[in-house]
């Protein structure tokens, strides 16, 4: 009797991994076909309207949001994320309107973002901007996923040198194109590190990071602001049900993070 309960449990906890894999393969799939550039900002629901009129108007405070679905906000059902709560942290801070440009596109990587850097509108927008905010990199190390099955430092590296390369290049256009906005460039996190091979992951996201961070001390009022806290210990409280993006809490808990760093900096005084 006690073999033929274990036996079953075994069963049960097979089928339980394999519907868990498939759902994250179809997450991947579905978010990686939805991916397209936009040639407008996107919406941040019920908050304000996200693009300035006119552009660069001095009573407005300009936020630019950049880079993929977490500047977005996928995962976040009131479709928020991130951006969307640091808004309505510096709309209670600030006297001025404030009003943000929303470029985050589902899936995007840093090669992707330098070509959308060359769009006229984004750069007129980039050139009035307050407060940048990127979030980039997590599309250019999963992969759609196909990193998980191959965490050796071989392979892991060369992507990696590419993305610091890429990252490079479009702070410089940045920077280029606005000397005096802050910039905020989101760390990662390891939406993996409740599953097997944690250490490994999360020693890739470390490296990651340093790496993020390194390059962007290399520029003025650039910094990198860190996320890996607040997934470490409490993963699966703030995951979305794709297993990957953050929920309504972890975004939260994101923007609070980005509205402190701009406080330490005197943006909002």
């Amino acid at each position: 009797m006690r073999e033929r309960s274990i036996k079953w449990l075994m069963s049960i906890s097979a089928i339980s991994c394999l519907v868990w894999l498939g759902g994250l393969t179809w997450s991947f799939q579905n978010y990686f076909s939805s991916s397209s550039s936009p040639l407008v900002p996107a919406t941040v629901p019920a908050l304000v309207e996200t693009t300035p009129d006119p552009v660069g108007a001095d009573d407005h405070f300009h936020l630019l949001a950049l880079g993929d679905s977490l500047t977005k906000g996928t995962g976040d059902p009131s479709g928020k994320g991130y951006v969307g709560y640091l808004l309505e942290d510096l709309q209670g801070k600030l006297k001025q309107e404030v009003v943000v440009s929303n470029y985050g596109v589902n899936g995007q990587t840093t090669s992707q973002l330098a070509d959308e850097l060359n769009q006229s509108k984004l750069q007129s927008e980039i050139k009035t901007a307050d407060v940048i905010v990127i979030s980039i990199g997590a599309n250019d190390l999963f992969q759609s996923g196909e990193t998980l099955g191959n965490l050796d430092s071989t392979y892991i590296q060369p992507i990696e040198d590419k993305y610091t390369q890429q990252l490079d290049a479009i702070l410089k256009q940045l920077r280029g194109e606005n000397a005096k906005a802050n910039i905020y460039l989101i760390g990662l996190y390891n939406p993996f590190s409740a599953l097997e091979n944690a250490e490994r992951t999360n020693e890739i996201i470390r490296d990651w990071n340093y790496k993020m961070a390194d390059t962007a001390a290399s520029f003025p009022l650039t910094v990198l602001v860190p996320t890996a806290d607040i997934f470490q210990l409490k993963v699966q409280d703030y995951l979305a049900r794709d297993l990957f993006h953050p929920n309504a809490a972890g975004y939260l808990l994101m923007g609070d993070r980005v509205a402190s760093l701009i406080d330490e900096q005197g943006v909002t005084e």
